[in-house]
């Protein structure tokens, strides 16, 4: 294996990497009139916009080809002594397409010259390629470019992947998901200017790395049956061309603007929100001219682009939960609910009534007469300020007031917050020679939000406690392409790039000082090594009582990702053949940090101001001591603790390919090719990422097999590697096209794709953040005035990382010995394209494929109890009583022959019989990380109708009708839970996806000048409406869960049953006959639980349960202003949900068991299943919104 990784190395070095085109290409054959090829003829083609020059001349068969064709418009010309000159105009090259030109030569002289000047046909004679090209006009011309986090994503900017909705056999939701031809969500590659751009850190937020829209020339969504030169992606590839410089300077500038009058009140609430965004900017480009020293008109090019979206926004409009006066100085006589304690626990030892909200003074705890522990309140039910804790005092401090009387939501503090996304970028195109041409790209993505709405709830509390995170991502892109033609028949092409992409969600300070500041002791980190405020969670009160809700931020993180590339192609040119061959290497680097508990974090309960009488007593559901009281006092139920990890995980990426597009005949043409990809499973450098063995003793559980271990040679390592590299994903790729007649055409293909999975490993795992819990009942694990009493280090590489001491709690990842083996996707389609007019083509298509090892962690868990295991310890599951011994703690009478059989010393019997008998009984669940179990099946017929523009219309039309299958390859949408794992072929269901019928209109037209009247031609022409109308099937609900208690007796989880013949709906979600205020519309007679003790036999989605169709509508309207010859100025609004059509959110379906609740003063509905929460917004598309897009171009 190792020479083989040699020779693969010395391969790509030969050839500088690798080769992914966006280019497009020209051919076809040269012919006199009598059909006989003319053999070295001279074949030219000029780029009209920059005067770049491509030649070849045709080989002994009178073809010829014209590869590495930069997108743009051409002009074909062939000279050859003893014929005219011909002359074909307006040919446009798309972005990784081939356009067939057949040269017909008349006798005659050179000085004349046969001129054709119609467009080129519409048909694809020359593959058996599934693509589907948008160029930067019609983008900009669409009603699809919306602005902010609804209609672009995260970053509010325009998103240039919103026309993935207009290909057939796809789906892309802002920022989230882009699905193509059914394979598993955000496994598209993407290319810009010819090298992989995919956002592989988090593959759904493309755009984190997205190029501005009108820095795009061309986008080919290609879909199925790709070249061999292609490669990488598990379903489509989006390949961008970025838009270059020309002899005529020539630009825009645009502004879109939001603005609240513009949109229609949200549903029953009738409020229009704020809602102030704008994305503006402008583009420039032409020769590179230096007065007197340089000019580059035919020679030197450059192009500027710059964009920024802008959007304030208000954080903080909802009701938290602060102290009340009365907390603030210790008085917590509103806590009392007046509910009286029952049972075993009404009284405490000494007989004294008990009552919720009492809180109890740790400094009288005696034991009384029976043994028990037990406490006085305090008097009043008050803490004197003169025993609150130091640290606790000065925090509280940091709160603000509440602005209403309530105990519980009693504060509203809202404040703005801006979010701003800028795009430059610059490319510069340079002739060296006829033989020799440069481009050089350089795009910068940067996003700046301090306060994130989607991060840590952003609930208006001040700085520094607010629990609120920001967003700061920063990307840059890089690319140098270099083509030499070295004969009029072979061509190199060379490339080279970076990328990067900066990630962080940090909180609004990081410099804090909490020894300092709050004389807090014990973190790991201080103001100058980026400290946050400590994290308080645990504060709030039961029965809505109130405290204080969290406190400073929870989780942060900043990951990056760095990815050198190259790459390299020699195209030959002949005879009949076109040969490619060509090479690809990537690096992939990830350096990450953690600052999650690096400040300490620390969880309160009001056991620690409960009376100790009631030690192991269960309360019925009442409550006794009070959060806010335990943390006035300082006194800590848990604590938390990390030291900051860094970690660099990485991967490579090789690759080699050979195609060969063979024109059999005029008619038939045949590309075939082979490629082979190598891809090394993500790693950490230094290897301190914890795997787990399964043999390995773990001390923290008593020596019990089942602990973490480290890969890599030398102390404490494994001498291992946790995953194995697939050296054999190879790919045929084969694609037909035969040309019935001059208006038909018949194109299939086959071919086998691999990808790649999300380059991260299991998150920043070489540290454990160490855990102390309360030693015992009503007992602090320590007091916030003393500091944190323990330490901990990075790298952490014992072998007891995990569990925490005393509990099951945390786990090391367990990763599946084959991770590194490619998810495998066999595509192929067959169709027909018939052109009708010329501006009008029809496709129709049978576009299917076969996806295998596709991610499933889900169908692997090392830690799940079978049936045939319970059997040999004499348990049936369909027996009550063995279900009740297995739900009863070890320690219990319950357990029967099971009490006190602990698995190891350290295990507490608190835990569960089913627990105990796990194969690893100090862990939950082990999932198997990165297991390639997931299949998928899909088949669809695709039907896309083109009419090109002429006349002042264009438009697309596509329709779907498809079935989409997924076994375990789906976990993004709960598709992916397993009803059982030792079973796993039962989980082959429809995907959570699933839209049978998808049918999308894209139309523009322009009024045309008039004939005849001038003034009536100027009051009517350049007058211009635009549609985007996207009709579908609605996306499945999931089932319901069960309510047995399968999940105790077993520990894992099943489906409700669904009982034949009963309907599923109580409401056709699609009519407006009934309002969901009132009525509930999800049957729960529908379901059933399934005989105790065993899986359901129901599948996690059904065809027929499905949610509300939602029409996704966009209308544009406006008129183009030609001010002067070359510049025109355009105005048009924009709506999304024109008709205002109402939707509704998703019902609740969850729990069939959810009892119908009405609000007793209104009579609406607050609960239930199948309850549609009015008050929530429902999914994109929502009530009406308006864009006023104003555009000057020269």
């Amino acid at each position: 294996m190792r020479l083989v990784a040699r020779l693969v190395v010395i391969s790509l070095l030969t050839f500088s990497a690798f080769a992914q085109s966006d280019r497009g290409t020209i051919t076809g054959t040269v012919a006199d009139t009598a059909g006989a090829a003319v053999a070295s003829a001279p074949v030219e083609a000029r780029n009209v916009q920059t005067g770049a020059v491509y030649q070849t001349t045709s080989t002994s068969t009178g073809n010829y080809t014209l590869p590495q064709l930069p997108t743009g418009s051409y002009e074909l010309s062939v000279t050859v002594t003893g014929f005219k000159r011909f002359v074909q105009q307006n040919i446009a090259v798309p972005v990784a397409q081939t356009i067939r030109i057949d040269v017909v030569l008349e006798i005659g002289t050179a000085s004349e010259s046969v001129t054709v000047t119609a467009e080129v046909s519409l048909l694809k004679t020359e593959s058996g390629e599934l693509s589907h090209n948008v160029g930067s006009q019609r983008l900009n011309s669409l009603p699809i470019l919306g602005i902010g986090a609804a209609n672009a994503g995260s970053s509010g900017i325009r998103n240039p992947m919103a026309v993935t909705n207009l290909a057939p056999g796809t789906l892309w939701q802002p920022n989230l998901n882009v699905r193509v031809n059914g394979a598993p969500s955000n496994t598209e590659a993407i290319r810009v200017d010819g090298m992989d751009s995919t956002q592989t850190m988090g593959p759904f937020a493309q755009a984190q790395t997205q190029p501005s829209v009108d820095a795009v020339q061309e986008l080919s969504i290609q879909t199925s049956n790709y070249a061999a030169e292609f490669g990488n992606a598990g379903s489509g590839l989006f390949n961008f061309t970025m838009k270059s410089g020309t002899n005529q300077f020539h630009g825009t500038g645009y502004d879109y603007f939001v603005n609240e009058f513009l949109n229609s009140g949200q549903a029953y609430l009738n409020v229009r929100n704020k809602n102030r965004r704008n994305d503006f900017g402008g583009t420039f480009g032409g020769p590179v001219k230096i007065p007197k020293l340089y000019d580059g008109h035919d020679k030197t090019f450059f192009f500027v682009n710059w964009e920024q979206f802008r959007e304030t926004v208000q954080i903080g409009g909802q009701a938290v939960t602060v102290p009340t006066a009365n907390y603030r100085v210790g008085n917590f006589a509103t806590a009392l609910t007046g509910r009286a304690l029952t049972g075993a626990v009404a009284t405490d030892a000494l007989g004294r009534q008990l009552f919720e909200g009492q809180i109890f003074d740790p400094n009288t705890e005696a034991t009384a007469p029976n043994g028990r522990r037990v406490r006085d309140q305090f008097p009043n039910n008050a803490i004197p300020s003169a025993r609150f804790d130091s640290v606790a005092a000065k925090v509280q401090a940091l709160i603000p007031a509440p602005t209403s009387s309530a105990l519980f939501q009693n504060g509203i503090y809202p404040y703005p917050s801006q979010r701003v996304t800028s795009i430059p970028s610059i490319k510069v195109d340079h002739s060296l020679s006829a033989k020799m041409k440069l481009s050089l790209y350089w795009q910068r993505t940067g996003t700046e939000s301090q306060y994130s709405p989607t991060l840590g709830n952003s609930e208006g509390l001040p700085t520094p406690i607010t629990a609120a995170r920001g967003t700061f991502i920063y990307n840059n892109t890089v690319r140098l392409n270099v083509d030499y033609t070295l004969t009029p028949t072979m061509l190199l092409h060379l490339g080279g790039g970076w990328q990067d992409n900066d990630f962080s969600d940090a909180a609004p300070v990081t410099n804090y000082d909490a020894v300092g500041n709050l004389g807090l002791r014990g973190g790991t980190v201080g103001p100058t090594t980026g400290a946050r405020f400590p994290l308080f969670t645990g504060l709030t009160g039961a029965s809505n009582t109130g405290g204080v809700q969290q406190l400073g931020p929870s989780s942060q993180r900043r990951d990056i990702m760095q990815k050198p590339a190259a790459n390299a192609s020699v195209t030959w040119v002949r005879s009949n053949h076109t040969f490619k061959l060509g090479a690809d290497l990537r690096i992939e680097g990830y350096p990450n940090y953690l600052f999650t508990n690096a400040s300490g974090a620390f969880a309160f309960s009001a056991d620690q101001t409960s009376n100790t009488s009631v030690d192991g007593l269960p309360l019925g559901g009442f409550s006794l001591g009070f959060p806010y009281a335990s943390f006035l006092l300082g006194r800590v139920s848990t604590v938390t603790l990390a030291q900051p990890p860094y970690q660099k995980n990485g991967r490579q990426f090789w690759a080699l390919f050979f195609q060969d597009t063979w024109k059999v005949t005029r008619t038939l043409t045949l590309d075939y090719g082979l490629r082979w990809d190598y891809m090394t499973y993500p790693a950490e450098q230094y290897g301190r990422t914890p795997d787990f063995s399964p043999t390995v003793a773990n001390p923290t559980a008593g020596g019990h097999p089942g602990a973490s271990i480290f890969e890599g040679d030398g102390p404490n390592r494994c001498g291992c590697r946790f995953g194995k590299n697939y050296p054999y994903a190879i790919g045929p790729r084969l694609g037909i096209a035969y040309q019935i007649n001059p208006k038909t055409v018949m194109r299939a293909g086959f071919g086998v794709s691999y990808s790649s999975s999300n380059g991260l490993t299991p998150g920043v795992l070489g540290s454990s953040p160490v855990t102390a819990t309360a030693p015992a009942y009503g007992d602090p694990s320590m007091t916030l005035a003393a500091g944190i009493p323990f330490t901990v280090s990075w790298p952490d590489m014992r072998p007891g990382l995990f569990p925490a001491p005393g509990t099951i709690t945390g786990a090391p990842t367990v990763w599946d010995n084959n991770y590194g083996r490619p998810a495998r996707q066999l595509q192929y389609s067959v169709g027909l394209q018939r052109q009708v007019f010329t501006n009008l083509a029809v496709e129709a298509s049978y576009v299917g494929n076969r996806g295998s090892w596709w991610q499933a962690n889900n169908l692997v868990d090392y830690n799940a109890l079978s049936t045939d295991f319970l059997a040999s310890k004499g348990l049936d599951l369909t027996n009550a009583a063995d279900r009740a011994i297995l739900i009863s703690q070890v320690q219990a009478v319950g357990a029967g022959r099971f009490r006190n059989q602990l698995p190891y010393s350290g295990f507490s019997g608190a835990n569960s019989v089913a627990q105990s008998l796990r194969p690893f009984p100090q862990f939950g669940s082990l999932l198997g990380f990165g297991a390639p179990l997931g299949k998928t099946w899909y088949d669809s017929f695709q039907l896309k109708v083109t009419k090109r523009f002429s006349h002042g219309l264009d438009f697309t039309y596509t329709y779907t009708y498809q079935k989409e299958l997924t076994l375990g390859a789906e976990s993004e949408v709960g598709g992916g839970q397993v009803n059982d794992i030792f079973n796993r072929n039962t989980n082959k269901t429809i995907s959570g996806f699933s839209r049978p019928q998808v049918s999308v209109l894209a139309v523009n037209y322009t009024v045309p000048a008039l004939k005849g009247n001038r003034w009536l031609s100027y009051a009517v022409r350049d007058w211009n409406a635009g549609a985007v109308l996207q009709y579908s099937s609605g996306l499945p609900i999931r089932v319901p869960g069960s309510n047995s208690n399968l999940g105790s007796t077993l520990l894992r989880t099943t489906w409700a049953q669904r009982v034949p013949g009963q309907p599923l709906f109580l409401n056709d979600l699609n009519c407006k006959c009934y309002d969901p205020t009132r009525d509930l519309v999800l049957n729960p007679a529908a379901w059933t639980e399934p005989a105790l003790g065993t899986f359901s036999p129901s599948a996690p989605y059904y065809n027929d349960y499905r949610q509300q169709r939602r029409p996704n509508e966009s209308f544009s309207f406006g008129r183009i202003f030609r001010i002067a010859e070359g510049k025109t100025l355009s105005i048009r609004a924009e709506f999304t949900n024109p008709l205002n059509r109402l939707y509704w959110g998703n019902p609740a379906s969850t729990n069939y068991n959810t009892a119908r609740v009405v609000n007793s003063s209104t009579g609406a509905l607050s609960a239930g299943f199948g309850f549609i929460n009015t008050g929530v917004a429902p999914p994109t598309p929502g009530e009406r919104q308006g864009t006023l897009v104003a555009r000057f171009s020269f």
